[in-house]
């Protein structure tokens, strides 16, 4: 004992002089003197880092001092460092971060310490388990459930020893953490994985008041938010509550001064949330502001129309298409009136309808036209009707090698010639060899008969008028003519009751 005193009591001198071996510093974590201890347990926290293959074979000890509610505060928080430190190099996160909790904020500092892996590793940890925790919550995991949710893997049940309470603060630390280097969107990827609604808003809260002057950062924020919203979100209940907070956002952004790029770039963003959420009155109303406005905002609010057509759901084009102002004869004036509708935002639709003039009801006009009027098709079928490059001498040819062939192989190869064809000239509606050579076509027999009339509705798809004219007499007589019997298939594109 005199040789180990007589060692330590030049304290700055043994701290500067590197440790080789960590046998001393742990065969005083056996005396039961506090000073000795703490002592040691200071070295041992500064060389746990080199030696902590050593101080490993002492775990036990390092817990048991740092669970010993009869030392002081200080000797258990590093105790329970050292612990956590050993734990970390040997791979054991979830451990190691259950130690550092205990370990105090001195010795895990999330805010300031930003280069230490060894922080950085904990920190992953703790949103992983907050992350677990928080979603089993919501999913009402936990408590008590039936036995196959109580069957947790070594894993969880680490996790599970975990101080709620602690853990939490490290995560809103990070929050904080986030919220000072403006990473606005680690903060909102860890409040969309664990489904906190409140986190949500508060980021986003926190990002707009941080830097109202800076609307190309808040912006890319909402955007984010939003694509996070659709990939990273699984339940819907969550996913409609954030949209709904991003769209209160944007809705800000959207009533700023009108002209400017923020502006436009949130009528964008928001036609897209106000989608996701089915909300077709929203989104007329702000189709209706864009049209009201300059020449390049009815511009935009075209485009915007042109997207809802893309989309692809047409039950919510009829419904946005629905509720914008449309323009009718008056029966006293003779002049022109709108069909009253609901307010446009805070705004009463008659008095906005009334100062319109004509050319801002042609641009109403050609929103509905590419809402309902089917206009997005007609360019489709002009521009590939234009840049088609079909040679129409190949299914000439093609046609006469088959009738030299005679009629060994005909079927098939006749099959294959009008699939042919139909690729050639899909949706260009260029039908004129099979208008020249209706016969020729009228050769396919059973099964065959059914992928000849498809391929017409390769070629028109579209334009099912100009289809239908041409399968009209290669479909059975319609029930008007003398002793015949009904089609098929009917003029509008569909089977006739009793239809195969």
């Amino acid at each position: 004992m005199a040789t180990i005193m007589a060692t330590s009591v030049p304290l700055s001198h043994a701290s500067a002089t590197p440790v080789a071996t960590a046998s001393g510093l742990l065969a005083m974590l056996k005396e039961t003197d506090p000073i000795l201890r703490s002592y040691a347990l200071t070295n041992l926290l500064k060389v746990v880092d080199t030696l902590w293959h050593e101080v490993a074979e002492s775990l036990p000890d390092l817990e048991e001092i740092a669970e010993d509610l009869d030392l002081d505060l200080p000797t258990r928080q590093t105790a329970a460092a050292v612990a956590s430190r050993v734990f970390f190099h040997l791979e054991e996160p979830v451990q190691a971060l259950r130690l550092a909790l205990e370990g105090g904020e001195e010795n895990f500092d999330v805010v300031n310490d930003r280069k230490s892996a060894y922080v950085e590793c904990l920190v992953a940890a703790a949103i992983e388990a907050y992350i677990k925790k928080k979603r089993a919550l919501a999913d009402g995991v936990v408590g008590d459930g039936d036995e196959e949710k109580k069957k947790m893997d070594d894993d969880d049940e680490e996790e599970e020893g975990l101080d709620a309470e602690k853990l939490q603060k490290v995560v809103h630390l990070m929050f904080e953490r986030c919220y000072a280097d403006s990473e606005y969107g680690h903060a909102l990827g860890v409040a969309f994985e664990a489904r906190e609604t409140d986190k949500v808003r508060e980021i986003l809260d926190q990002c707009a008041s941080s830097h109202a002057d800076n609307a190309t950062l808040v912006q890319e924020t909402l955007r984010y938010a939003l694509d996070a919203s659709m990939t990273l979100v699984t339940s819907k209940s969550f996913r409609s509550d954030a949209l709904g907070i991003v769209a209160g956002h944007l809705q800000k952004m959207f009533d700023a001064p009108t002209g400017t790029a923020a502006h436009r770039s949130a009528a964008v963003l928001l036609c897209r949330c106000h989608q996701l959420l089915a909300q077709a009155k929203p989104v007329s109303d702000i189709v209706s502001s864009l049209l009201d406005g300059s020449e390049d905002d009815a511009l935009l609010g075209l485009q915007l129309c042109f997207d809802l057509v893309d989309s692809g759901d047409q039950n919510y084009v009829n419904a946005v298409a629905d509720k914008l102002p449309k323009k009718v004869a008056s029966s006293s004036l003779g002049g022109v009136e709108s069909v009253p509708t609901s307010s446009e935002n805070g705004v009463d639709q008659n008095t906005t309808a009334s100062s319109r003039t004509d050319e801002v009801w042609v641009r109403f006009d050609n929103a509905l036209r590419v809402l309902t009027g089917g206009f997005t098709s007609e360019l489709a079928l002009s521009f590939l009707y234009k840049n088609s490059d079909s040679d129409r001498l190949i299914m000439e040819n093609l046609k006469k090698s088959l009738e030299e062939r005679g009629s060994g192989r005909n079927s098939v190869l006749h099959n294959n010639a009008v699939a042919s064809h139909s690729y050639l000239n899909a949706g260009t509606t260029n039908d004129s060899f099979l208008r020249d050579h209706l016969d020729w076509m009228k050769k396919a027999s059973n099964w065959a008969k059914f992928s000849a009339t498809a391929s017409m509705g390769v070629i028109h798809a579209g334009h099912t008028t100009e289809a239908m004219t041409l399968l009209e007499p290669y479909l059975p007589p319609s029930s008007d003519s003398e002793g015949g019997e009904a089609p098929a298939v009917t003029s509008a594109g569909g089977y006739a009751e009793g239809g195969s």
